[in-house]
């Protein structure tokens, strides 16, 4: 007879049986990943019950106390940060500055209205809603781009922004919750520096500390290990000591309240640029490269799963709207609040609309909004709070039907209007 534990097994056993399906169905289909991962998602989760909702939230949000959404992302990161192109970050980084703080901003004002005016809730909650869908993702972006092939200026700077708006949507749904319930536990961290200096200057100091300070860990691990690795010579066992590398960094960072990522990020930067290239390091990039498609498939899978009939039968048509409010309207009006107009003669992303239109129609939300989607419900158990009760439940699954469409709608879309926005020479579909 099988125990809940073996069943969880054989789900876990099936998901990476059907996220290597992925690969060879997609290059018969002659499509990107990502929409058949999240179609077989769909298919062995509400379709056929084979991977439950409970198995599918459990491992995403809460698998080893941070989630497979957030191990995953941290293992995507790291990889695609080898290979980070700092000319393009340096060349648009007040846009990429300018999309993480106005556009976010922007992002959870009108989504919250948005949100209030359709589902009847409080400002403050739609505010949540909103800081909640603020921040875009990479592990949608960086795949699809390499698919179609546009020039790093753009990519770059979509890819720049989604790596780095973390740490503003913690401060926007911290702020949020603290509204809604003064006094929240959520952030700890955030309520020492603002009960230290006051909430006017303890946002931006708060902000410092969240990149500041898990980046400089970054960079001096990256290091550390390549000092060491030229004395000590791991060879193959690189692999293993930067994988613990960054499980640490994760860990550490998230026990005192600090977005791990940027560190994560500097790691990788680090590593990819810095080190000597010998067959060592090679084997590492290549092993962590098979393991970060891994983690997409298993994430892209779970989000499919999340889903349930009853969900899509009760909550579809408003999720639908809130999604196609949020690509066709929200995130546009962010992005044209957020980049100066007219551009820099040098050319790049704010130089044309036609740059502007494809940065403002790329914006999947993913899998940090997945998990901060559970954070409301989460608190409201934990503290009583009415409003959270009342509204987290609907806030976690309207979240989860806005990743899911607008990653399959992204993925579907942004290859063909690459290839009708942007310069010829430089966008291939």
């Amino acid at each position: 007879m099988l125990t809940i534990q073996n069943k969880d097994f054989i789900q876990l056993s099936l998901l990476l049986i059907i996220a290597s399906f992925s690969i060879p169905i997609a290059r018969k289909a002659s499509l990107v990943e990502i929409p058949i991962l999240i179609a077989l998602g769909l298919l062995f989760g509400p379709g056929l019950g084979i991977i439950s909702h409970s198995f599918a939230q459990y491992m995403i949000q809460d698998f080893a106390g941070f989630g497979v959404g957030i191990l995953g992302l941290v293992i995507i990161l790291y990889y695609e940060s080898h290979n980070i192109n700092f000319r393009v970050i340096r060349k648009f980084i007040i846009n990429i500055v300018s999309l993480n703080t106005v556009g976010m901003v922007v992002t959870s004002v009108v989504g919250g209205i948005f949100f209030s005016l359709l589902t009847g809730s409080p400002f403050l909650i739609g505010f949540l809603f909103g800081a909640i869908i603020s921040p875009t993702d990479p592990s949608t972006l960086i795949p699809l781009f390499k698919k179609i092939k546009i020039k790093d200026d753009y990519s770059g700077t979509l890819i720049g922004e989604s790596l780095f708006n973390d740490p503003l949507a913690i401060i926007l749904v911290t702020l949020a919750i603290s509204f809604i319930y003064e006094g929240s536990s959520y952030s700890p961290l955030f309520n020492s520096v603002t009960g230290a200096v006051g909430l006017i200057g303890g946002i931006p100091l708060f902000l410092i500390i969240q990149i500041a300070v898990p980046s400089i860990f970054g960079i001096f691990m990256g290091f550390a290990i390549i000092y060491l690795n030229k004395y000590l010579n791991f060879e193959n066992l690189i692999v293993g000591l930067l994988l613990g590398v960054i499980l640490f960094e994760l860990t550490i960072l998230y026990g005192i309240g600090i977005t791990p990522f940027p560190a994560i990020i500097a790691t990788g930067a680090i590593v990819g640029t810095f080190s000597d290239k010998s067959i060592f390091w090679s084997r590492e990039s290549n092993f962590q490269e098979n393991l970060s498609f891994l983690a997409q498939g298993v994430i892209f899978i779970l989000v499919g799963s999340l889903i349930t009939v009853s969900e899509i039968t009760g909550f579809l048509l408003q999720g639908l709207i809130l999604t196609l409010l949020v690509i066709f309207v929200v995130r546009p009006l962010a992005v044209f609040i957020s980049l100066p107009p007219g551009g820099s003669k040098k050319g790049g992303p704010a130089k044309s609309w036609r740059t502007k239109v494809f940065i403002a129609l790329s914006g999947p939300r993913g899998v940090v909004s997945v998990v901060e989607g559970a954070v409301p419900y989460a608190v409201g158990l934990a503290s009583g709070n009415a409003l959270l009760l009342r509204w987290g439940p609907v806030l976690e699954i309207d979240v989860t039907f806005i990743v899911l469409l607008s990653i399959l709608m992204q993925t579907v879309y942004l290859p063909i209007i690459a290839g009708r926005l942007l310069p010829q020479e430089t966008a291939q579909t």
